[in-house]
């Protein structure tokens, strides 16, 4: 397990790096050319060996020019000079046109030692169309959600380890009985529902959701909550979301009691609220694997999700009205309009009210 946990946030710290924010379009290094001393041009092909090049642009280009250099380097512009650099820099090649009234320009370097560690690249960034058609999020937030979704899951990895090892009886619930049919008791049913590893766990649950929700939400631009626009906002945005599904899971927990009081079913209030998050959360923990997967795999303008996948939480909610009706009618010896009646007031009409307020 141990073993799983490094390898899954090694990967998702790589993922960081490893996804692009630019598109290389042209590596001018490769097209390099020098003048020998009768004027004549010839090709340069090691850039190590040689301290003065040069290539030619023809018309202008669509893209910035991306230069970079750790010594000292000047920029010619048919023979202007244009900039010393030593460091990175970007360039609208309009800026090499205004210098030069022509269609054809040649852009030169040179620097005391040789060119060897020069990088000079034409680059496509989010603001062209091009760009905008093929990435659904812009460079910025794009940015921000790869290292939002680093930290989230690193916390929610932390989170199930402190699950896994303090409540092993509490983890074996959830993974054998969470769809069973029997309304079997087990050591948590009679104590508080607020007591002991269940608070971890509708943690993580609450963390977990408000996580998918937002992810989907900023990768696949539902709406459905604000835009962040930074890492910060990423992080207070989730705080807020996971805190507000707590209290809905509080509300539900006062309705539960309430009416399981008014409809003398004894016991059934903690049995039923320990279904609901078992259930949910085991659907929930494929969908939140799926999401990782794909966030190592691709990035966004290349990604596995498809747009109704946010279809995953309406769905999750009415398969457990299902599933639980069927669980309590039968175990319960009640007549069935006063099981109905129950069901109505505890989860048909909430389940009715969230999906009215997540569809519209």
């Amino acid at each position: 397990m141990r073993g799983f946990f490094f390898i899954l946030s090694f990967s998702c710290f790589f993922s960081l790096f490893s996804q692009q924010d630019t598109i290389v379009v042209t590596d001018f290094t490769k097209v390099m050319v020098g003048m020998d001393g009768k004027g004549e041009l010839f090709p340069v092909t090691s850039l190590e060996e040689t301290a003065q090049a040069g290539f030619f642009i023809n018309g202008r280009p669509n893209g910035t020019i991306k230069i970079c250099s750790p010594e000292e380097l000047f920029i010619w512009v048919n023979g202007k000079l244009l900039d010393v650099i030593d460091q990175c820099k970007f360039y609208d090649p309009e800026e090499f046109f205004t210098i030069v009234k022509s269609d054809t320009i040649f852009v030169s370097f040179s620097s005391e030692n040789s060119l060897a560690d020069l990088r000079c690249e034409l680059v496509l960034f989010k603001e062209l169309q091009v760009i905008k058609d093929q990435v659904p999020v812009s460079r910025k937030i794009r940015k921000e959600l790869e290292e939002f979704t680093i930290i989230a899951l690193l916390l929610l990895l932390a989170l199930f380890g402190i699950i896994v090892s303090s409540y092993p009886s509490r983890m074996s619930y959830l993974l054998e009985r969470s769809f069973t049919l029997k309304a079997s008791a087990y050591e948590f049913v009679n104590t508080s529902f607020f007591n002991g590893a269940s608070m971890y766990v509708l943690v993580f649950y609450a963390l977990s959701l408000a996580f998918v929700g937002m992810y989907l939400d900023s990768l696949l631009e539902y709406g459905l909550f604000a835009v962040p626009d930074s890492l910060i906002e990423f992080l207070l945005n989730w705080g807020q979301i996971s805190i507000g599904i707590f209290l809905l899971f509080l509300a539900k927990w006062l309705v539960v009691s309430v009416v399981s009081g008014l409809f003398r079913f004894r016991d059934l209030s903690n049995l039923q609220l320990f279904d609901f998050l078992n259930f949910n959360l085991v659907l929930l923990i494929p969908a939140l694997l799926f999401l990782i997967l794909d966030f190592i795999m691709n990035d966004s303008s290349n990604t596995w999700i498809p747009s109704g996948y946010m279809m995953l939480f309406p769905s999750m909610l009415i398969l457990f009205v299902i599933w639980f009706t069927l669980k309590f009618v039968n175990n319960s010896p009640r007549k069935k309009l006063s099981i109905i009646s129950y069901l109505c007031a505890t989860e048909i009409i909430p389940v009715i009210i969230l999906l009215g307020w997540f569809l519209k």
